[in-house]
């Protein structure tokens, strides 16, 4: 399921696009100041951002630039949804890194569909910026952009479990039931979590602002890379 985050203080206008994309099948992320956003993606990378360009804290063209200095950000597709109309506000948005611009008042179809553009073209054509995993299943060994990787033998499980279904919600209980073996209901999610972390100080660049194996809030883990398991063909990228 991809992650949205919608920025803009006009709480009627956040309902409306959230029920929009709800109904696309999209988790959405609300908030209502640049601050509030920045804390946000800090927790969790969303997958495409929609930024009004007035906030009450700074404006959404600040924001923008702000969000394209992050290396965890600098890719996101980023949508600007405002009322404003004048030339000058369409070339700031672009000037500052945006994708696209929408004026409200907008047609659902039509912000959905953007929506749905962007996000296909995040995937395949920001596919350079994706790490490419290849497990050797047989010898229990882990590359990441051909650097191996040296992992214990429940971080090697874990992070196998995971790569099976790249791109795809994994909650607590599904890994803790998948890789521990638990009956559902039994173990405990600070298990995970901290499998997790370690896992993490090991394939990412940065534990931090985890590209590779990123978190959804209080709903699980994903897995984002070109996964090769046993150098059989490359698993497609798919989306829950």
């Amino acid at each position: 399921m991809y992650e949205i985050l919608i920025v803009d203080d006009d709480t009627q206008i956040v309902d409306v696009v959230e029920l929009i994309l709800k109904r696309e099948g999209y988790h959405v992320m609300r908030a209502h100041s640049a601050r509030e956003a920045s804390q946000l993606v800090d927790i969790t990378i969303p997958d495409l951002i929609i930024i009004d360009t007035m906030l009450p804290d700074m404006d959404g063209v600040s924001l923008c630039r702000t969000l394209r200095e992050r290396t965890y950000t600098a890719h996101t597709p980023i949508l600007f949804l405002t009322g404003l109309r004048t030339t000058n506000n369409v070339v700031d948005a672009f000037n500052s890194g945006a994708d696209d611009y929408i004026r409200k008042p907008f047609q659902a179809r039509e912000l959905a569909a953007r929506v749905r553009a962007h996000l296909r073209r995040s995937i395949y054509y920001g596919a350079t910026d994706i790490s490419v995993m290849r497990i050797d299943e047989d010898a229990h060994r882990v590359f990441i952009n051909e650097h191996e990787i040296t992992l214990t033998p429940v971080e090697y499980e874990l992070l196998r479990h995971l790569c099976r279904a790249p791109f795809r919600l994994h909650t607590a209980e599904d890994l803790l039931t998948g890789v521990w073996r638990y009956p559902n209901g039994v173990g405990d999610a600070a298990l995970v979590r901290n499998h997790i972390r370690n896992l993490r100080r090991k394939i990412e660049s940065d534990p931090e602002r985890p590209l590779i194996l990123q978190s959804r809030h209080g709903r699980g883990y994903v897995i984002k890379a070109h996964i090769q398991l046993d150098g059989a063909s490359e698993v497609q990228v798919q989306a829950l």
